[in-house]
């Protein structure tokens, strides 16, 4: 009888954060991309773009979603954005002229996943880790092939600001939590 109240007094003495949280730069290349991340990031007028590299020894299924900090002059802010991996489906006529846009090739034997975030409906999400309201583009488990994939996020319609990129599965924080803890106030959005 004690012993039936002690896992969930172990489940809430553990850290429940989520991600293992980095700043993302222009070109940015993920290390144990299977692990849980949330790259912290801005678009803006000199920065239009971002790149994210990582590599898989086999195929590999996982959750992305963008992350905006729900604040009313960013209402406008919704960054698309695009994965390019062995194993997605060609690209439609629509999605290349959306790639096409953004100077973006698709390499051969690759296909696309294209979110253009321009649902009229926003999903609103609270962040547990930065205790935070964002918009979202909705969590979408992309199936990856193996070897690079590559995700460019970009800025659309000129509305620039801060973002955050979500996606893994597992969690792993024996990197601890870095370099976004170094300069919070510009990532806690």
């Amino acid at each position: 009888m004690k012993f039936r109240f002690l896992m969930p007094l172990l489940l809430f003495a553990a850290p429940l954060w989520s991600h293992q949280p980095k700043v993302l730069n222009d070109n940015y290349t993920v290390e144990g991309p299977e692990i849980s991340h949330a790259l912290y990031g801005k678009l803006d007028a000199d920065h239009q773009r971002l790149t994210v590299r990582m590599t898989f020894e086999e195929p590999f299924a996982m959750p992305f979603e963008v992350l905006v900090p729900h604040r009313a002059e960013l209402e406008d802010f919704r960054p698309a954005y695009a994965i390019l991996s062995a194993g997605l489906p060609e690209p439609t006529a629509e999605e290349r002229a959306v790639l096409a846009e953004q100077d973006i090739e698709v390499p051969d034997g690759y296909g696309v996943y294209v979110e253009n975030n321009d649902n009229p409906e926003r999903l609103v999400i609270f962040e547990s880790f930065t205790r935070r309201v964002f918009w979202s583009t909705g969590p979408v488990a992309v199936a990856l092939g193996e070897g690079e994939t590559v995700v460019h996020i970009w800025a659309t319609n000129e509305s620039y600001g801060p973002l955050t990129l979500g996606f893994g599965v597992e969690e792993d924080f024996s990197d601890g939590f870095g370099e976004v803890f170094e300069d919070w106030e510009t990532y806690a959005y």
